[in-house]
């Protein structure tokens, strides 16, 4: 569970101490709140440049936050996933010196290919992935 707040919060410390919620907020101030009104619930709200909808994807972490719109959802994960497996992949096969980081980190050849399809069957864990699922992938990416 948690919060995006365009606005300044007090008490971190509280709400450090919350299992399993997290705030993210512009700023932290020990004040209470001063010149808002809560507008609505479950509205579109505009935070900074983006102008977010119920239903959009907010991906957060200490860094920044970031908001997918709910029709783009299942491809940006899909394409967050295989970065995920062709990172691990890449990773293991420059390591073992398999292939050089220009192979793993430029279009892939067709042996590259076929060899992270019997390394994905290797690690059920990272689910599965078909030839012809990589390659549409791969035909929409420069690397």
């Amino acid at each position: 569970i948690c919060v995006v707040f365009n606005g300044a919060s007090r008490d971190l410390g509280e709400i450090e101490d919350i299992k399993g919620f997290n705030a993210f907020v512009r700023d932290f101030h020990p004040s209470f709140l001063e010149e808002m009104v809560l507008m609505g619930l479950n509205t579109a709200i505009r935070i900074g440049n983006a102008i977010v909808l119920p239903g959009d994807l907010v991906i957060a972490r200490r860094e920044g936050v970031l908001f997918v719109p709910a029709h783009m959802v299942e491809e940006v994960i899909s394409t967050a996933e295989f970065v995920i497996r062709k990172d691990q992949f890449g990773f293991e096969m420059v390591k073992s010196g398999r292939y050089s980081t220009g192979q793993i980190d430029s279009q892939w050849t067709d042996e590259i290919k076929n060899e992270f399809i019997k390394w994905l069957e290797k690690h059920p864990e990272l689910g599965k992935m078909t030839r012809a699922e990589l390659d549409k992938i791969m035909n929409k990416r420069t690397w």
